[in-house]
């Protein structure tokens, strides 16, 4: 990737870059940090494994930053490889310097460290949540939007189980997993039974490995990637607040103290984990974790 990350700097910033560092990556993307001779002097570059993702992800940034109270990148540049004949789709970023939330134990923190850094992240998000589109459920700025959750979810949630199917058939999924499927999809209806009349903004990808720490431990600062934000149920974020170390900064509980969650929280929760997760793995065409899944359909059956 070294060649696209010298192309992609030179057509941005008109030169070459400096030092090139990996920060990581994931399922969709690798991440680099360049340092360049001339303002900003570090850059966030993030190179895309499937198209069309760096637009998306800008725009995603740049409108949950107008509902943070948490700082999120500034977004210097997208470069679209149809445009720019990179081989891949192309991110610049601000650099925010910190470290990541989900990276240690916080039982390490002191108490009121970890009690702050609690409430910072859960107050952001609900900065996200209070933010509503009176049109309705439905991808940013599409134009389209439906007037329920269930409305715009099934069809969304149908064609996962249809993924499924295809894994299954390829030896991916246990015959018990692809059951665990079949059977809450059916179950839809009595699952996502409650009225869900707001359309919500959410960041998709609410965990602590998406958290931003100042150097001292002390704070957070920044959030960083969204994936599947859109206008949606509010809870689509919060099964992912237990994800990575979440449970020891007490996520979950905190948000519920503040924003009292819906009688049948706890359903919704397991179905959208189990059909997410299995979702990222399909799409990204990535090994998938057998154990990790099978634990998810575990937990999803107490619904059933």
């Amino acid at each position: 990737m070294q060649d696209t990350i010298r192309k992609a700097v030179m057509q941005c910033y008109g030169t070459s870059p400096g030092e090139i560092r990996g920060l990581g990556g994931g399922f969709y993307g690798r991440v680099f940090l360049v340092s360049l001779e001339t303002e900003p002097y570090y850059v966030v570059l993030k190179l895309y494994l499937f198209p069309g993702l760096a637009a998306r992800e800008a725009r995603q940034t740049r409108l949950l930053a107008e509902h943070a109270l948490l700082k999120m990148p500034r977004i210097y540049r997208v470069l679209e490889k149809e445009q720019t004949g990179l081989p891949m789709d192309a991110l610049f970023m601000e650099y925010i310097e910190g470290v990541n939330a989900g990276n240690f134990d916080p039982a390490e923190l002191p108490t009121e460290a970890r009690d702050s850094i609690c409430e910072s992240i859960v107050d952001n998000l609900i900065g996200y949540h209070r933010a509503v589109n009176p049109e309705g459920f439905g991808i940013l700025s599409s134009g389209t939007y439906c007037p329920t959750w269930q409305e715009y979810y099934y069809p969304i949630a149908r064609g996962i189980v249809d993924k499924a199917g295809r894994m299954w058939e390829k030896g991916q999924l246990s015959d018990r997993v692809l059951s665990v499927f079949r059977q809450s999809i059916e179950r839809f209806d009595h699952i996502f039974d409650r009225p869900i009349t707001e359309a919500r903004l959410i960041h998709g990808d609410y965990n602590t490995w998406n958290v931003m720490l100042d150097r001292g431990r002390s704070r957070a600062v920044a959030v960083i990637d969204p994936f599947h934000c859109c206008w949606a149920d509010s809870e689509f974020d919060l099964y992912q607040l237990d994800n990575a170390n979440g449970k020891g900064y007490g996520l979950l509980e905190r948000y519920g103290e503040k924003m009292p969650l819906s009688d049948n929280f706890e359903a919704k929760r397991r179905f959208y984990e189990l059909y997410t997760e299995v979702a990222h793995y399909h799409d990204a065409q990535v090994e998938l974790n057998q154990e990790a899944v099978e634990k998810l359909a575990e937990r999803m059956t107490d619904y059933l």
